[in-house]
């Protein structure tokens, strides 16, 4: 029997236990305290599921079959977006469904020692919310409405960017599951290391408040893979899914 509660602190714990393959997870709690937690049988052992059904946008963190498919049959009709689902979860839930798209990403988590990049060249400071418009003209999953989440991550988390002249040159948000994301830099700045000092920073202000660094990047972007992996202490660790399904 699907349960919801909102009781966090023993997700929470379960999540801990494997802590590199949640953050994603883990930083939506810590974002919205509010989120709905689904378990399965009153048993936390099975899993858990995050999210807002009111949304439709969920997390799942369970290899339960049997929970997987009453929390499927549980939900309504509509249109059902999952985020960050560790591979073999997502490929295991999207049997028999009609999945209408997915955006196969590569996770990549710092840990260790971290040094603040360096240059001279370049003031860095944050975005503003006067900056929202600019940023979502340049993301790669602009939509009609895709300037208000935009415009949210640059009031309510961190960021990071350089100007040029008083324009925007380069910069890096934060999503609302603490992640690292959208880095953008414009394409007459680029081999110009502007990305790295901006990521870097954001970095430097993540580990200040006690958040591991860590990103989403898809498959193809072949640019941000090869910045991650030459970033001292930033270690592949899986391969997730951002997918949505009708039902």
């Amino acid at each position: 029997m699907i349960k919801i509660t909102k009781e966090k602190d023993a997700a929470i714990a379960y999540l801990e236990r494997d802590k590199k393959i949640n953050l994603n997870i883990l930083g939506y709690l810590r974002n919205f305290k509010d989120a709905d937690v689904y378990i399965y049988n009153d048993q936390i052992e099975n899993g858990v599921i995050i999210g807002d059904e009111g949304l439709d946008f969920f997390f799942l963190s369970t290899s339960d079959t049997d929970f997987l498919a009453e929390f499927w049959d549980s939900l309504p009709t509509g249109h059902k977006c999952f985020s960050g689902v560790e591979r073999s979860v997502a490929e295991v839930f999207q049997k028999g469904k009609e999945v209408v798209w997915a955006n196969p990403c590569k996770v990549y988590v710092h840990s260790g020692e971290f040094q603040r990049a360096s240059d001279s060249r370049y003031v860095v400071e944050s975005l503003t919310a006067a900056d929202a418009e600019e940023v979502d003209k340049y993301y790669t999953f602009r939509s009609d409405d895709s300037i208000h989440g935009i415009r949210e991550s640059i009031v309510r988390y961190d960021s990071s960017c350089i100007r040029v002249d008083g324009s925007l040159a380069s910069w890096c948000l934060t999503h609302d599951d603490t992640s690292m994301g959208p880095l953008y830099t414009k394409e007459q700045y680029r081999e110009s290391g502007m990305a790295w000092v901006v990521t870097s920073f954001l970095m430097d202000k993540l580990i200040a408040k006690g958040i591991i660094p860590f990103v989403q990047i898809l498959d193809n972007n072949s640019k941000s893979l090869d910045m991650a992996g030459k970033i001292k202490g930033m270690e592949y660790t899986h391969d997730c899914l951002w997918f949505g399904v009708e039902k």
